[in-house]
């Protein structure tokens, strides 16, 4: 899923349609948090790293959904 998000975003910077990005974004939105669900159900030895990326890629796709927003 975080390649097809990284796929999608890199579709959306070469042709800026917004499809892509929302897209990307929300492949970014469930890879996040299937990373904090697995972290929960089956903790590694590196649950802390795990858990500040995903909070990061979640936080950064909510600042990507609020451009979306305020361009439409």
């Amino acid at each position: 899923m975080v390649l097809l998000a990284i796929a999608m975003l890199i579709v959306w910077n070469f042709t800026l349609a917004i499809p892509y990005m929302i897209l990307g974004w929300s492949f970014v939105v469930g890879a996040s948090i299937s990373i904090l669900v697995r972290e929960a159900i089956a903790p590694s030895v590196d649950m802390r790293v795990n858990q500040l990326a995903a909070l990061f890629f979640l936080s950064i796709s909510l600042y990507g959904f609020v451009y979306v927003f305020q361009t439409l």
